[in-house]
């Protein structure tokens, strides 16, 4: 049973405690805070009929499987305490420290902003997503512990989602989908933005998600031997090639449902069109070994040349390294993913990777916050832009001196100008784009390298329309 499918089926004090126990160090705060908890959610039950003290109990046992410390664990377990209970935040400050109070009124704050009314026309619902998170981020920018305590307090929601009438089914879910999975995307943490992503997804479109688990169901059998095959020449290349069987491991799987279901909508196709159904992970010991299983692979087998992608070089905004690679084999097309052990950590844990395995390394950049946090714009438009932002694929693309700016799908040569600084794209007429003369106006592509042409101090250049 997986991590997620165990906490979602908790439904005895006694097992909660039990399964908080084995991922946290119970010290005499944490088992203060779980008496406080206990104490003043008594006599409350969820919908499901459970005791309500279940819910802040499982979301410690996220955040602690996250490697939250004692200090994110005391605040998930005392999150809902001042917000629905007679507990004050100066008990919680007294009994528990500035830190865990601090963390608690980010979380309370933003259920409160969730809660208020907002007049107008247009769609309220749209408006209380996008007022709520932007609140989130305002408050939470100062301590990136509270988007992870916000995002596991979401993901038990999900899990325990049946309990509740199918409009606020529809409700949550669709808020989780738009503002919780892309946090947890930028975040760096893709084992609970996937999670959250599919469980999104099977309320969300029911019919979409019943077409897919169908066919995975129906063809699982023929679609284990391809991978189990696969794997298995994989596996005797590697150690052909000089890799004893402790210096790797290769992990496979069928990719993500909503992952197929965005893919399908993409590309306009039914399931049984999508040729890399199937996905293989190799992990190495050492970055330079991942470039060694890269050229094993390609010189053994048939490589898509177009659909490599090294993360390793050049990592994403998030943090993600890996090396991707899509191959030929027996009439089947597989996804390979090549990284070190270290990488799969963060790609797994992203941020939270740092306190639970104390790595060092790349850590995600927040700046997509801190852009979001001076927003002046309508509740539409900023709506709009923390979707774009938060879904957006990124692009990285060179200066002629090679340093490197990630930017999103769809971007323009202008677009690159005012990355590098306002002033260069006030000041911009002209471009080059791998040496080729290009209007300002042109679409970049991956890897470009891009020259942009300023106008002399003495010139005055204005925006024109067209920007």
């Amino acid at each position: 049973m997986s991590f997620f499918s165990r906490i979602g089926e908790i439904d005895t004090i006694e097992s909660a405690t039990q399964t908080l126990q084995e991922f946290a160090n119970i010290t005499p705060t944490i088992q203060k805070a779980i008496s406080c908890a206990t104490h003043y959610h008594q006599g409350q039950f969820r919908k499901s009929g459970i005791p309500y003290i279940i819910h802040p109990m499982c979301v410690a046992c996220i955040v602690a499987f996250y490697g939250g410390d004692e200090t994110m664990v005391c605040a998930a377990l005392l999150h809902d305490a001042v917000e629905d209970t007679q507990c004050s935040l100066e008990f919680v400050q007294a009994e528990f420290g500035w830190d865990v109070a601090h963390l608690v009124d980010a979380l309370t704050k933003i259920v409160e902003i969730r809660k208020e009314e907002f007049g107008g026309s247009y769609d309220k619902k749209l408006v209380a997503s996008a007022l709520s998170f932007r609140k989130m981020l305002l408050i939470s920018i100062q301590d990136i512990r509270a988007f992870v305590i916000k995002i596991c307090d979401r993901m038990h929601n999900m899990l325990t989602l049946d309990a509740l009438p199918h409009y606020k089914q529809v409700r949550i879910a669709e808020e989780t989908l738009v503002v919780y999975a892309p946090i947890a995307h930028r975040l760096g943490i893709s084992s609970l933005k996937s999670e959250l992503e599919d469980r999104c997804f099977y309320y969300l479109f029911p019919k979409e998600y019943e077409q897919i688990d169908t066919y995975i169901k129906t063809h699982y059998q023929s679609i284990s031997l391809k991978l189990s095959s696969f794997t298995d020449s994989v596996r005797t290349l590697l150690q052909r090639n000089g890799f004893s069987e402790g210096d790797f491991e290769i992990e496979y799987r069928i990719k993500r449902y909503y992952s197929i279901y965005l893919k399908m909508q993409r590309k306009g196709v039914a399931i049984d069109e999508i040729l890399d159904l199937l996905a293989v992970r190799i992990l190495v010991k050492t970055p330079l070994e991942c470039y060694k299983v890269l050229g094993i692979l390609h010189l053994n087998l048939k490589p898509v040349v177009s659909r490599l992608k090294d993360y390793i070089a050049i990592p994403k905004e998030n943090g993600y390294q890996t090396i991707h690679t899509t191959i030929f084999d027996k009439s089947s097309i597989f996804e390979v993913q090549i990284r070190t052990f270290d990488m799969h950590k963060t790609a797994q844990y992203g941020i939270a990777a740092h306190w639970k395995y104390k790595s060092g390394g790349r850590e995600p950049s927040l700046s997509w916050v801190q852009n979001l946090q001076h927003q002046e714009s309508s509740i539409e438009e900023f709506y709009e832009l923390v979707k774009n932002d938060l879904y957006r694929e990124d692009l990285v693309v060179f200066s002629p001196a090679g340093d490197t700016y990630s930017l999103p799908v769809g971007a323009l040569v202008l677009d690159f100008a005012y990355a590098i600084h306002t002033d260069v794209g006030n000041r911009a007429v002209g471009a080059y784009v791998n040496h080729q003369k290009v209007s300002l106006l042109q679409p970049l592509k991956n890897s470009d390298i891009v020259r942009i042409v300023v106008a002399n101090d003495d010139e005055v250049i204005k925006p024109r329309c067209s920007w």
